[in-house]
């Protein structure tokens, strides 16, 4: 997910920014050895091979084997996922939330889910990957609990590349950009954001994606960069 960070860049690298304001150049994507078991890294690789090709299609529906629907709304178009099974999103979003949680990499810094919380994802990511991918796919479609917390997955329209971050913008409110996607996480009702609550996902129903266009994507970009200087500026004054 973060392979298009690089994309047109010569020489390859990118420009990593700390939770202080410091940059720095990075020539490759963040990684992380030694977090977890062989069998627990075979079980989040069958997980993740699957989404890759998902997230292919989702990019380009019209070339896509499983069926999408787009709907225009007033703000924007909706993608509906109608042939994935939701409970697997929700696996596949809690991997990546409860993972960066977790995370000791620099990046990640900046992003706690809290105990109770982590724990309630760690347990429903331990009973529901399998070893193989028939295993999990079978299983998706008898989850009926799943930790009720509301997402919004929204991507770009034209795919336009965006950045890669993970921070909390509230204490109940996370954010994943992945250059060509955004995660929203809510961990309480009342921090979701009203179009997040209606565009985002929080039932085991088809599972949404907010196509956003360009200006609108830019926009979630920009507000990266301006909560880090916001937030190098709040450091300073507690420090002056």
């Amino acid at each position: 997910m973060c392979k298009r960070l690089f994309e047109n860049t010569n020489p390859r690298h990118s420009v990593q920014i700390s939770k202080d304001g410091k940059q720095s150049k990075l020539q490759d994507v963040p990684k992380e050895n030694n977090v977890f078991c062989k069998k627990c890294e075979t079980k989040f690789e069958k997980l993740e091979t699957y989404f890759s090709r998902v997230l292919i299609e989702i990019n380009s529906p019209q070339n896509a084997v499983r069926n999408y629907t787009i709907v225009p709304t007033e703000k924007q178009d909706l993608l509906y996922c109608d042939d994935i099974t939701p409970s697997l999103f929700y696996l596949f979003f809690y991997s990546l939330l409860w993972r960066a949680s977790i995370s000791k990499h620099i990046l990640f810094d900046t992003f706690k889910i809290g105990t109770d919380v982590q724990e309630e994802l760690r347990s429903f990511l331990n009973l529901n990957l399998f070893d193989t991918q028939k295993e999990l796919l079978l299983n998706a479609r008898t989850i009926s609990k799943i930790p009720a917390y509301y997402t919004c997955f929204i991507k770009p329209k034209n795919r336009t590349r965006g950045i890669f971050s993970a921070y909390n913008s509230a204490p109940n409110s996370f954010s994943i950009y992945t250059v060509d996607y955004v995660l929203f996480f809510y961990t309480k009702e009342k921090d979701c954001l009203p179009a997040h609550k209606l565009y985002g996902n929080i039932n085991n129903e088809t599972i949404k994606v907010v196509i956003a266009d360009d200006e609108n994507w830019q926009t979630l970009n920009k507000l990266v960069v301006q909560n880090m200087l916001e937030y190098k500026t709040a450091g300073n004054s507690k420090q002056k």
